[in-house]
């Protein structure tokens, strides 16, 4: 067990009915942050309100590598996992993770 990032995915998924899942990923620095991935394929950090800011920003966080994402569904018992390819800061594909595992994991930088 470890720390873990939050991240919802506006992207759409190889499996509409996972889209409204709320995913967990160690890949984006485990800190507790709360990310989404937009429509458009974007990564925004979801700004924690910090003591004394007046204003809080998302920022656009221009991932270039691949982040693991999964949820467990309670009601089924079933593990989601997908991998997403982003390329210069968008995503390029999403694919459920068992279907491609020969391929070696290129984390994000």
């Amino acid at each position: 067990m470890g720390v873990f990032d939050t991240l919802k995915c506006e992207y759409p998924l190889p499996d509409p009915a996972h889209q409204d899942l709320g995913f967990q990923t160690k890949n984006l620095g485990g800190f507790l942050d709360r990310y989404t991935i937009l429509r458009d394929g974007r990564l925004i950090l979801h700004r924690r309100p910090e003591p004394g800011a007046e204003l809080d920003r998302d920022i656009e966080r221009p991932v270039h590598g691949d982040i693991r994402i999964y949820d467990y569904l309670d009601a089924t018992k079933e593990f989601i996992e997908y991998r997403v390819r982003f390329t210069q800061g968008r995503v390029e594909w999403i694919r459920r993770f068992e279907e491609r595992e020969d391929e070696p994991l290129v984390e994000p930088t």
